[in-house]
Parts: C-alpha cells; sequence; structure tokens
C-alpha cells in the first residue's frame, strides 16, 4: 500500500479534523471499498431472485458457485499474492520496474493454470450445463485475475480510480442481471452468472489499463518472479494459510449436519455460512484502523528507529527511538482493539435487532453472536500478523497464522461432531491464537536487537537458487 501510503501520511500530518478524517475514509475506501461493493452486489442479486421467487434449485446453485469462487479464487492466489507484494517492493526499491508488469503477467498465467486444472477436476462428473460451468469458471478466473491486480494497482496513487473501476463494473453486472431476469424472465443462476462475468470483465480491464498507465515496460521475463518462491518460501505458505484460516471453520462446518449438497457437486452449509457472513463484517473496520495506524503514527516511530541504525547515530539515541516506537505500538493495538470492542457490540446489539428480518433463525443468530466475538480475537491476530510481517519476522508470522488455520479447522470439527455445536471453534481458534500471536509479538520485540545487528552474517554472500539457474538457462533472469 506504499503509494496510497503516502497520501495517508500526507493528510493524517495535517492538523485540522477534516484532513484527518479524510485519512480515515481515503483507508476505508482503499481497504473496504472494492469488497463492500462486491458483498452489496451478491446480496443484493440474493435478495432480488427471493423477490422474483426464483427457484430454490437455481438460488441454492447461485449462492454456492459464488461462495466457491469467492473462497477458492482467494485460496488458490493467496501464496503467491504474499510473494509478489515483496517482488514488487524490492524491484520498485532497487529502480527496476520494468520487471513488474512482466510479474504481473506470469502470476496472472500460473493463477489462471491452477484455476483451470482445479475447475476440470471439480466439474468432471458435475451434471450441471456446460455453460453454466463456463460462465462459473470465468467468474473464478476473474476473480482470481482480479485479487492479483490488487497488489500492482495498490502502488498507484489513484485511489479514486480503483473504487471507480469497481463501481462501474458493479453497475454494469447489477444492470444486466436485472435486465435479463426482469424483462426476459430468464431467472436463472446461469443469467445471473452472465451478468456477472461481464461485470467484472469491467473492472479487470479497467484495473489492467490503471496498471498500464504506470508500469509501462514490459520486458517479458513472465516467470523471474518464481525464484522469490525458493528465496522466501515462508511467503507463499503465509498467504495460503491466511485464506485458509479465514475459511477453516467454514470449510469444517461442511461436514456437520448442516451440509446440503447442491446439484451433487457443492457441498456448502448456509445455516452456518450466513451467520458467517455477516459477522465477518466486523472485522472490516481493524482492517481500516490498522492502515492509518502503520501508514501514519506507527511508520513514523518505525522510520525513526532504523533511520538512527542505518545513519550511525549513538546507541543511546537509538535505544530512546526503540522505546519510543514501543510506546507507539502498543498505544495503537491498545486503541485498535478498544475500537474493535465498541464495533462488536454494535454489531451484537444490530445482529439480535435486525438479522430476524433476514430470515435467520434464533439459533443462527447464536451462531453470529460468538463468532462476533470470535472476530474480535481474529482482528488482534491479523493485526499482529501484519506487525510481525512490518518487521520481517516471516517465521513468526507463518507459526502464527499456520496455527489459527490448523486450529481454526481441527477445533471446529471436533466441536461439530463431538458436541454439534456451531461458531465455538472459530472463537476458541481464535483466542488460543491470540495468545500465540501475543507470545510472539513479545518475544520479537524483546530480541530485536539480536536481529538487527546480530542475526545477519558479517559477511555477505549472494546465493544463487536453482530456480534462479533454471530461469538464467531459459532467460528469464539476469
Amino acid at each position: 500500500m506504499a503509494g496510497i501510503g503516502f497520501q495517508l501520511r500526507d493528510l493524517y500530518k495535517q492538523s485540522h479534523f477534516f484532513s484527518q478524517l479524510r485519512a480515515y475514509g481515503y483507508s476505508a475506501i482503499t481497504a473496504v471499498g472494492p469488497m463492500l461493493l462486491t458483498i452489496l452486489l451478491i446480496t443484493l442479486t440474493r435478495e432480488w431472485l427471493l423477490f422474483l421467487h426464483a427457484p430454490t434449485r437455481e438460488l441454492n446453485i447461485f449462492m454456492a458457485a459464488v461462495e466457491y469462487a469467492f473462497i477458492f479464487s482467494q485460496i488458490f492466489t493467496g501464496g503467491f499474492l504474499f510473494v509478489i507484494s515483496r517482488y514488487v517492493a524490492d524491484q520498485t526499491f532497487i529502480e527496476k520496474e520494468e520487471n513488474v508488469l512482466s510479474s504481473m503477467y506470469g502470476t496472472i498465467g500460473v493463477t489462471v493454470l491452477i484455476g483451470f486444472v482445479a475447475t476440470i477436476i471439480f466439474y468432471w462428473h458435475s451434471p450441471l450445463s456446460f455453460s453454466f460451468k463456463f460462465l462459473s469458471y470465468l467468474f473464478l478466473t476473474e476473480l482470481s485475475i482480479i485479487w492479483v491486480q490488487s497488489m500492482y494497482v495498490s502502488a498507484l496513487k489513484d485511489y479514486k480510480r480503483i473504487v471507480k473501476s469497481y463501481l462501474v463494473g458493479i453497475l454494469i453486472a447489477g444492470l444486466i442481471i436485472w435486465v435479463l431476469t426482469h424483462f426476459f424472465q430468464l431467472v436463472t443462476a446461469t443469467s445471473v452468472f452472465s451478468g456477472l462475468v461481464i461485470g467484472f470483465f469491467f473492472i479487470m480491464m479497467m484495473l489492467m489499463n490503471d496498471i498500464f498507465r504506470f508500469f509501462q515496460i514490459n520486458n517479458k521475463k513472465y516467470f523471474q518472479f518464481l525464484a522469490y518462491m525458493e528465496k522466501y518460501p515462508q511467503l507463499f505458505f503465509i498467504g495460503l494459510f491466511y485464506y485458509l484460516s479465514l475459511y477453516g471453520h467454514n470449510l469444517a462446518a461442511w461436514t456437520g449436519k448442516h451440509r446440503i449438497v447442491v446439484e451433487d457437486t457443492f457441498v456448502i452449509a448456509p445455516y452456518y455460512d450466513t451467520p458467517v457472513f455477516y459477522a465477518y463484517l466486523s472485522v472490516l473496520p481493524a482492517l481500516i484502523l490498522f492502515m492509518v495506524s502503520v501508514e501514519t503514527s506507527f511508520y513514523q516511530s518505525y522510520k525513526q528507529y532504523y533511520g538512527r541504525i542505518l545513519n550511525g547515530f549513538p546507541l543511546q539515541d537509538i535505544q530512546t527511538a526503540k522505546h519510543e516506537m514501543y510506546r507507539v505500538l502498543k498505544l495503537e493495538i491498545l486503541f485498535l482493539s478498544q475500537v474493535q470492542l465498541l464495533v462488536t457490540f454494535i454489531f451484537l446489539f444490530l445482529g439480535v435487532r435486525f438479522l430476524p428480518f433476514l430470515g435467520l433463525t434464533p439459533d443462527q443468530i447464536s451462531i453470529f453472536m460468538v463468532v462476533v466475538i470470535g472476530s474480535w480475537f481474529l482482528s488482534l491476530i491479523i493485526t499482529i500478523f501484519l506487525i510481525l510481517l512490518y518487521f520481517d519476522e516471516r517465521k513468526a508470522a507463518l507459526l502464527l497464522i499456520g496455527s489459527y488455520a490448523i486450529l481454526s479447522f481441527t477445533v471446529s470439527v471436533i466441536i461439530i461432531l463431538a458436541l454439534k455445536n456451531y461458531g465455538a471453534g472459530m472463537f476458541i481458534a481464535s483466542l488460543i491464537s491470540t495468545l500465540i500471536g501475543v507470545r510472539l509479538l513479545i518475544n520479537r520485540l524483546n530480541n530485536i536487537d539480536y536481529t538487527t545487528f546480530c542475526s545477519q552474517p558479517i559477511i555477505y554472500k549472494e546465493s544463487i537458487t536453482r530456480m534462479e539457474k533454471m530461469l538464467k538457462r531459459v532467460g528469464h533472469l539476469d
């Protein structure tokens, strides 16, 4: 988020209230704006199909395919996103931006291939029509490409254009769905997916155009970024486990008594997935606050500490900067947790008051309440996880997010099968993982002097990985 971060810092430095309010507004638009617009489109589409009395079969197929597309497009791309994030940052820092655009093409190629193979295997014995399979595959592919593009558009400074791309595409999708279902009476999952595919195609192309305007050189070394897969293997597994952790308890719920099989193809548990969907919205404020905190207050103290080290300041001045960084970090985490706690109480109140009007049963509202409380701990896990990455503590970050991914799934499976309780597994896993994260963060901060001054080799020797040797032979690496 470097390009956007500069604008946030400039706004936040201004003392008057409205400039700081704009900083929070811009971070909200950047962090959750596109996702909120997408969620709004899917939610309104579902309500529209219910209003039109769409056949239950078509509604179930639509919701199941959308859920699968969102979950697995993120799982397929998650590992690569963290790798290319580091790659793009490094290439920009060493002023080799000619490598950036080609890496996007290479990443898209790899992730689209993975999605294609997975779709063929998944749909091989499915009784669904070929037209629906093809459209749902296109939607999965578009989402995968957009997730990859998101790592590159974060380097752009025009955040308004990013949101505009999503807004235009979603309006086009909504308009096409409305025309097909209202005027042509095509109240089917296939017609709805036609609108989604066309709308998200516009999003994809508009984002691509913005990236072309910023990164104009393509040196055709499409797979040079793969060297980072071997150089920083933790990053790939961090990204993979991050998205597995978000949906681990959902996957566990698909093994319980509330699982349903849609057209002998999709296994879902809407009884559990629906309240979890609404509960997860409570995490969005934490993402906004973290972006502002990291890119403004904490960044300044972080920069001052490492700046004094690099510029050879006296040890006393370095220690003073370190303690100031710790103080700011503690205050920011405390502030974020307090605000998120307030958001949690607000969601609990709104859920009990309004979710019955959306058709949720008392048991589903209980699941919602448990997951909302668990999401408070999840917000802390994400915060600690991102801070560890900020200090380049990749092993600690992998241990934290890997622990939560495993616990989220296994604890949920055990509790669902043994106690027939839904939601408690996510809550227990997030609580335990938060304690693990706090311990990891304190340990790494206590050892920051050793990590900074002693963990690096005295004589640096550039090592060449096997992937780099192979890429050199095929001409994809200098």
